[in-house]
């Protein structure tokens, strides 16, 4: 029973249960008696009245869960569009103060990031961005000139709620200037002032955008990738499901990250697109490099772009000062042996162009801050040296100085660690995530996303639906061949009958049955010899032509039900299952029902037509199976998505098992007494229907698991990867781990991404691994390499 039903449903689902299981016992005793010298009208009544119950006690349990169904419909109706934002908000702040603790932006403290207005060449004139401003919403707290928009770290969110005009926001910087770490400062502070019913500021990375599809089609699916409770579709929202009603009711508020990630012809189109879908008088926030979005204002050709009534942030680099104090802090603290090993460098800093320019970016300083500084359960003699940094020998320029703090990083971050231990090594690790960034640029079109099901787009879509099917297929001539095998162990063991006569044995062996449900309507030649019994094998022997047709005839009918289960596959991740019937899964019905009567009418005559009906039955329920997200309102994480797509994986294959095994035995009972009244079957012959039932839905369920859900796909692609790509069995575990406990990679929503999109790029340059340390400064044999 699920939790939040009404008392009447609760008795509804009792009185239920009581008619279909009284049901079912009637027709149990019923079909037992049947084999004594009764009048068989009464026992056709006996039938018909256990067949009344199972049908009055379905009934009564599909009442009670349209009711239910519709009690929960009814409460999605009542929640207004505004409260789905506030669960939102609470899901993307929950998101996002987790990925600031697995990021270490407050650890040892927040790193402030300075800002200073952008060029007037980037932006519009003052005065126009005022008129603007006040024409849609009027207030005198918009900053009367450029110079007051100055500010450090959390002062943006007064900035962009009070000073900057019409809130509208572009933030510009260096690469690695920290330009996404003051987006998600701006975010949470955002959240911390938001009123019940006011937008939700959410972050877009723009890298997964193609500028082809409009912009508010693309945040409606980011949406619900990444928070899978905004793909639902109340009936006050129409046709539009719930991400698209908060984007139409301007309940979110976009925050656009890394314009200059997306290709360089197509930024300046990128620009076009966001102004149209988002005009002066909505709010937004656009991030970029300032080199590119200067590019992307000038375009080769076609008339310049830029973000339309936006002021615009230029970051400033750190103070030296802001540096010596944050990298002697991290290490411990003044007067600590590792924070003293800084000092050289420190002190020789200002006259090292290279060294002061890149140190003075979060990102260089966070990749030093993990190559050298000790954690706390570390050394710091085992940790190499950081005066080799102001060798000019080996970093002649910023270029060579960030390759190299590249290059040390992954090391590094997979150095033996006490509280987290680590089962890859470095070496293995860097080649995992080569791989990894090798996919992404060859086939998934440089995207950042790292989403566990699109590791199938590593195989061709026809080879991986190929071998799929013919699993499928093998797996029906596996099923066959063991069927074969018991009715030949039937033949030469006679005291098999005495076992024969139990019901729940006669089920079991309906096994037996399943090659000829399918072998005995083809029209195969038939031949005894003397044998009581036909093997398909032992045509094999022989005449080999018939047992490769006959093996070949299994695999195909494997391989159709697996392209037909494709008919309505789902390459996302399955949440939850429902059944929605349509004219395609009626007339996908329709096809089998008249299939199996044609197949069947001419061996056993009329008995075909109760087949049908059980077929037709049977194929509406199963092809109305489709998969829908978790009623959940917060933000899904990989694993979860994983978790939920398993578990929908075992429903798909659960519930083709139990439809075909509780119709199959009762229907061919009830359809030779309509047939026939002098031919009532017995329990036996049930079971073994139901028996027969049972495996014939396994064949099913196994084509709709592996094609109607992600898990299916990705179970086959993970045996690929293991072997081609050397990547681990347990490939979410290594992700996981690269974002929780090494910091290689960060969570956006239900997806990964490198932590900053210059290491994807430096990984995927890279073809061999290449050395991270000088001899000087390497560890003792006794300990894994570290950085």
């Amino acid at each position: 029973m699920r939790r939040g039903a009404s008392w009447f449903q609760r008795v509804l689902w009792v009185v239920g249960l009581a008619s279909a299981c009284s049901g079912l016992a009637v027709l149990w005793w019923m079909a037992d008696q049947l084999r004594g010298p009764l009048d068989k009208l009464t026992e056709v009544l006996g039938v018909g009245v256990g067949a009344l119950g199972v049908i009055v006690g379905a009934a009564a349990l599909a009442v009670s869960w349209l009711g239910y169904r519709a009690d929960r419909r009814e409460y999605a109706v009542g929640l207004p569009v505004g409260g789905f934002a506030d669960a939102l908000a609470l899901a993307v702040r929950d998101q996002w103060e987790a990925e600031a603790r697995l990021r270490r932006l407050n650890d040892p403290y927040p790193l402030p990031v300075s800002w200073r207005p952008a060029d007037a060449s980037l932006v519009e004139p003052w005065p126009l961005l005022l008129q603007m401003a006040n024409r849609y919403a009027p207030q005198n707290q918009w900053a009367s000139r450029p110079e007051d928009l100055v500010g450090t770290d959390t002062e943006i969110t007064d900035v962009f709620t009070h000073r900057v005009p019409g809130r509208r926001l572009l933030v510009l910087g260096e690469p690695g200037a920290g330009k996404t770490i003051l987006l998600v400062v701006l975010l949470l502070g955002l959240l911390d002032r938001r009123s019940p019913g006011d937008p939700v500021p959410v972050i877009f990375p723009l890298a997964s955008w193609n500028p082809v599809q409009s912009l508010e089609s693309w945040m409606a699916s980011r949406l619900t990738a990444d928070y899978p409770a905004l793909s639902q579709h109340p009936t006050e929202f129409g046709r539009r499901n719930t991400a698209r009603a908060l984007l139409d009711n301007r309940l979110i508020l976009p925050i656009l990250d890394g314009l200059d990630e997306l290709a360089p012809a197509s930024r300046s189109t990128a620009l076009t697109a966001i102004n149209a879908a988002l005009p002066p008088g909505r709010p937004v926030i656009l991030s970029s490099r300032s080199t590119e979005y200067a590019q992307a204002l000038h375009p080769d050709t076609g008339v310049p772009q830029r973000l339309n009534g936006a002021a615009g942030l230029v970051l400033e680099p750190l103070t030296p000062g802001t540096v010596a104090t944050y990298l002697r802090r991290d290490a411990g603290g003044e007067g600590t042996p590792a924070a003293d090993r800084w000092n050289p460098v420190l002190d020789h800093m200002p006259q090292l162009p290279p060294l002061a320019i890149v140190l003075t970016t979060p990102l260089a300083l966070f990749l030093a801050r993990t190559i050298y500084n000790p954690r706390p359960d570390e050394a710091g003699p085992h940790l190499p040296d950081p005066v080799e940094l102001c060798d000019t020998e080996r970093f002649p320029d910023q270029t060579a100085l960030r390759t190299y703090l590249l290059n040390a990083f992954i090391p590094a971050a997979y150095r033996p660690h006490a509280l987290h231990p680590c089962r890859w090594t470095p070496a293995r690790a860097e080649h995992v995530l080569r791989k990894v960034a090798q996919h992404l640029e060859r086939r998934r079109h440089g995207t950042v996303d790292i989403a566990w099901w699109e590791l199938r787009y590593a195989l061709p879509a026809p080879v991986l639906t190929a071998i799929t099917g013919a699993i499928v297929g093998l797996f029906t001539l596996m099923l066959s061949a063991a069927g074969r095998a018991i009715t030949f162990y039937e033949a030469y063991h006679p005291g098999y009958r005495l076992l024969y006569d139990n019901w729940a044995v006669r089920w079991l062996f309906g096994f037996k049955r399943f090659p000829s449900s399918i072998l005995n309507v083809l029209p195969l030649p038939y031949t005894n010899y003397g044998h009581p019994v036909e093997d398909w094998w032992l045509l094999f022997l022989d005449y080999p032509t018939r047992g490769v047709v006959s093996a070949s005839a299994f695999i195909a009918f494997g391989f159709v039900v697996s392209v037909v289960a494709r008919l309505r596959s789902r390459f996302v991740p399955a949440r939850r299952l429902r059944w929605s019937f349509n004219s395609r899964a009626l007339a996908l019905s329709l096809f089998c029902s008249l299939l199996i009567g044609v197949l069947l009418a001419w061996r056993y005559g009329p008995l075909a037509v109760p087949w049908a009906i059980i077929g037709f039955f049977a194929c509406t329920i199963v092809a109305g199976l489709t998969a829908l997200p978790a009623h959940a309102r917060s933000a899904a994480t990989p694993a979860a998505l994983l978790r939920e797509d398993q578990r929908s994986f075992a429903q798909f294959l659960l519930v083709p098992v139990l439809v075909w095994s509780l119709l199959l035995g009762p229907g061919i009972a009830l359809g030779n007494t309509a047939v026939n009244v002098s031919r009532l079957l017995g329990i036996s012959v049930m079971f073994t229907g139901s028996g027969e039932g049972f495996w014939v839905g396994c064949v099913l369920g196994l084509a709709l698991a592996l094609n109607r859900t992600a898990t299916g796909r990705f179970l086959l692609i993970r045996l690929y990867l293991v072997f081609r790509w050397r990547l681990p069995w347990n490939v979410m575990a290594f992700l996981d781990d690269a974002h929780r406990h090494r910091g290689v990679l960060r969570q956006v929503g239900s997806v990964y991404q490198f932590r900053h999109v210059d290491l994807q790029r430096h990984l995927l340059a890279l073809e061999e691994p290449p050395p991270t340390l000088s001899a000087a400064s390497a560890p003792p044999p006794s300990t894994d390499p570290p950085a």
